[in-house]
């Protein structure tokens, strides 16, 4: 009984989330500008580790959390590396990302 209220919680918080991965994703395309890509992105890939972990929950399986902790690495550092691009190319003489 018990697992079933769990199987059902798990159910409805990974509707929501997909539901707000799907609003993050539009947020990304959708953004004026280089900062609001990268807000969307984040987004995108703080949500994607949450349902990793849910799922983790889910199934009972011990090695999801350690993909969800190396992907949330792995875009820690393409954040810090398109930030880099983005402020080098801001200091060449760029728009600054915005669209005109």
């Amino acid at each position: 009984m018990i697992e079933q209220a769990y199987f059902y919680l798990y159910a409805a918080v990974l509707l929501g989330l997909g539901v707000a991965a799907v609003v993050a994703l539009i947020r990304s395309v959708t953004a004026g500008n280089i900062i609001g890509k990268f807000i969307g992105i984040n987004m995108l890939t703080t949500i994607t580790v949450i349902i990793i972990c849910v799922l983790a929950l889910l199934f009972g399986e011990s090695y999801l959390p350690d993909i969800a902790v190396i992907y949330a690495l792995l875009s820690c550092i393409a954040v810090v590396l398109l930030s880099k691009i983005y402020i080098s190319l801001f200091k060449k003489g760029g728009k600054g990302g915005r669209k005109e």
